[in-house]
């Protein structure tokens, strides 16, 4: 970085800071006094005028500094221009967050004030009401869970309760869950020899049930396939979910894991996972999340998580 010398004291030295380079251009700009002899002597003569020349005019020493410090100071305004545009685009993308959030949390209100109106007017029975009123509720958690939790990844400060459990046994379950809702094609399982490692049931489940929700969405014919490894080499436990759909659009596959990518999809489903949120969820527990497209169709989603055991 420049430096200047400090006034009180010239020999410590400061960091050329943007209101003191200001301060020094208006001192150079009063110091320098233009005389039409020195102009012409200037011009005429400066490519004969050695640098380390004690003949050559005063101020073309203070005239090198001015141009100096302004190459100084636009560097700076660039580099604040960026930072500006950089802050103003997170600040969008934040606006554009908590605007679609903010919908989401406000419908399930209006439904639990609509439950109750209907059963203070006795338009409804009140338990009817009360298993209306507790699933909207329900699916308000998990707004608020899902909003809570994204903006913890962006501070990276989400924590995961882990424990040693058996992985094949949380995904089986998965599976059993979104069997029970209406799929279009077979889910076939393949499962390694089931052993225990640390993670946290709750989010993990999550996960893999975010990523089996978008296969049964948009796989209409062909199959879904559940798989998991041991990799004993690597030291990973890997699963892997491919499926014969319609695969991810080539301009969406770069960034697919991206906040502004998955937050902004308008699928009805309040309660799943944004791919951003299941990505910070698996780095959480020292994994990783891929996807990619088969090349028959549909696309493949892979996660790789540690074996090591906590102690």
């Amino acid at each position: 970085m420049a430096q200047v010398s400090n006034d009180e004291d010239p020999k410590k030295l400061e960091p050329l800071t943007v209101p003191r380079i200001i301060e020094q251009l208006e001192r150079a700009l009063m110091d320098i006094k233009y005389k039409q002899s020195d102009d012409e002597l200037v011009f005429n003569n400066i490519e004969n005028v050695s640098i380390e020349s004690k003949t050559r005019p005063q101020f073309i020493g203070k005239e090198l500094m001015l141009f100096e410090m302004i190459g100084i100071l636009n560097g700076k305004i660039t580099e604040l221009q960026k930072k500006y545009q950089k802050l103003k685009s997170l600040e969008d993308r934040e606006e554009e967050f908590v605007s679609s959030k903010a919908n989401q949390i406000t419908e399930p209100i209006q439904d639990i004030l609509e439950y109750a109106k209907l059963a203070k007017s006795g338009q409804m029975v009140p338990n009817e009401a009360l298993d209306g009123v507790l699933r909207v509720a329900k699916k308000l958690q998990n707004v608020t869970t899902v909003v809570l939790d994204t903006n913890r990844i962006t501070n990276d400060s989400l924590t995961v309760s882990k424990k040693n459990l058996n992985i094949n046994e949380i995904i089986s379950d998965v599976i059993d869950s979104v069997k029970s809702t209406e799929v279009n094609v077979p889910i076939r399982v393949g499962l390694d020899h089931g052993i225990e490692i640390p993670v946290d049931r709750v989010r993990l489940s999550q996960v893999i049930q975010t990523i089996l929700n978008n296969a049964i969405k948009y796989t209409k014919t062909g199959h879904i396939k559940v798989e998991s490894f041991v990799a004993h080499q690597q030291n990973l436990f890997i699963i892997r979910i491919n499926d014969t759909g319609k695969g991810i659009p080539k301009e969406i596959l770069p960034k697919l894991f991206d906040k502004e990518v998955t937050e902004n999809r308008k699928d009805g489903n309040d309660a799943k996972l944004s791919l951003y949120l299941c990505q910070g969820i698996i780095e959480a527990h020292g994994g990783k999340i891929t996807a990619k497209n088969n090349e028959g169709g549909g696309c493949t989603f892979t996660i790789t998580l540690p074996i090591k055991k906590s102690i």
